[in-house]
């Protein structure tokens, strides 16, 4: 099922008319009519046509395009003084829809909403797009008529619909009267402004945790591997960071040779940005850089667990070993272990990290089998600044 959800707006005084215009489609079609949405509904072929209006939006107008005043001319009259009045009602509305739906040929759906001058009439302006669409429907949206700030709250709540029902959004269609030239108007299609949405809402949650898998699918929308991502984001959650690297690096390498969709363009250097820590230095370098990465989304697991690494990684390099292999990092671990546990003074940083990790791993936070850092820790592991703030010293420590 689909259903076009437009806007109806206001004539110069209230009352009047929309011009007639011939509405040149992307498709090549034209259909003629004063009110744009039943040619959308026409091309998109869409079954139902939600309506929204306000109290002294030209409903009389919808009704005479639609061809069913006769036999209804009282009816229409009122209707056309109520609009001249900016007085409206859903009641009116409803005996309009049954005219507008007597024919069966396609299912009308007419709303009364405020004009949205508050927060309050804009959520009901959004509850008016959405009210009883599922995830079963392909949406169309017309943006082309209405006070100029409906349409944009129609966006909004088109993107709130998808969120929160799955709809399909299938299309956004604007009617470019200011532009008509040769007897012709045009149709814009603003469908690039879904793919803009998909792109934020993928950054903003890699913003959050990091994960490259939220972009793959767009990757698979670009003909480009989305698997690189998918895969770059596994390796980094089990702490290989190297393959992980190799993964990314792929991925960000196709970027730079292949023509990319204008939204992905637009993007791409937010991703380059955001996943530069794989670039130059060594291993020890981009465990650090993940660190801080990790530190700064407040994700204190991961950012403890890769300045571990990194001091261990940092320790094999001092010591011209190769440090993807394990027993090299093992005895690394363990030199740096031994040489802070013989001191008599305070524990050092890095027994400190590796408690760290492992009580923030198991979610053990008290004494450990008398350790003299457990005390420092469990303090550590009670106050988050202080925690960030050690986590920053110990990773500007590491070299």
């Amino acid at each position: 099922m689909s259903t076009l959800i437009t806007f109806l707006g206001r004539g110069p005084s209230g009352a009047g008319e929309y011009r007639k215009a011939r509405y040149r489609f992307t498709d090549g079609s034209v259909r003629e009519t004063a009110f744009f949405g039943l040619a959308a509904a026409d091309v998109s072929a869409a079954e139902t046509i939600r309506v929204l209006g306000t109290s002294g939006s030209m409903w009389d107008v919808l009704l005479i395009e639609h061809g069913n005043t006769a036999g209804h001319e009282a009816q229409w009259d009122e209707l056309a003084a109520a609009v001249g009045a900016d007085s409206v009602t859903q009641d009116q509305l409803d005996a309009v829809e049954s005219l507008l739906n007597r024919d069966g040929a396609r299912r009308f759906q007419l709303r009364l909403i405020p004009y949205g001058y508050d927060e309050r009439e804009q959520i009901d302006i959004l509850r008016g797009v959405t009210a009883g669409i599922d995830v079963t429907q392909s949406v169309y949206l017309d943006v082309t008529h209405a006070l100029r700030h409906l349409p944009m709250l129609g966006l909004l709540a088109a993107f709130y619909l998808r969120a929160a029902t799955g709809a399909r959004l299938a299309g956004i269609y604007y009617g470019a009267f200011e532009r008509t030239e040769n007897g012709e108007t045009p149709v814009l299609r603003l469908d690039g402004l879904l793919q803009i949405y998909d792109w934020i809402r993928a950054l903003e949650q890699f913003n959050k945790d990091g994960d490259y898998s939220s972009f793959s699918d767009l990757f698979d929308r670009e003909k480009l591997p989305g698997k690189l991502l998918r895969e770059a984001a596994f390796l980094e959650r089990i702490a290989n960071a190297s393959e992980g690297s190799r993964r990314l690096d792929s991925a960000m390498r196709l970027i730079e040779t292949c023509t990319l969709s204008p939204a992905a363009a637009l993007f791409a250097p937010l991703l380059e940005q955001r996943s530069a820590w794989r670039k130059g230095g060594d291993r020890a370098a981009r465990e650090k850089a993940l660190a801080q990465d990790y530190l700064e989304r407040r994700d204190y697991l991961r950012a403890t667990q890769f300045a571990f690494e990194s001091r261990v990684s940092a320790a094999v390099f001092a010591g011209r070993g190769d440090p993807n292999v394990f027993d090299n990092r093992k005895a690394a671990e363990d030199e740096l272990y031994k040489a802070e546990h013989a001191r008599a003074e305070a524990p050092g940083n890095f027994r400190i990290l590796k408690n760290l990790r492992n009580a923030l791993a198991h979610g053990v936070m008290g004494p450990q089998h008398g350790d003299p850092a457990s005390t420092f820790l469990k303090k550590l592991t009670s106050d988050e600044e202080q925690l960030r703030n050690w986590l920053a010293r110990t990773l500007r420590e590491i070299e």
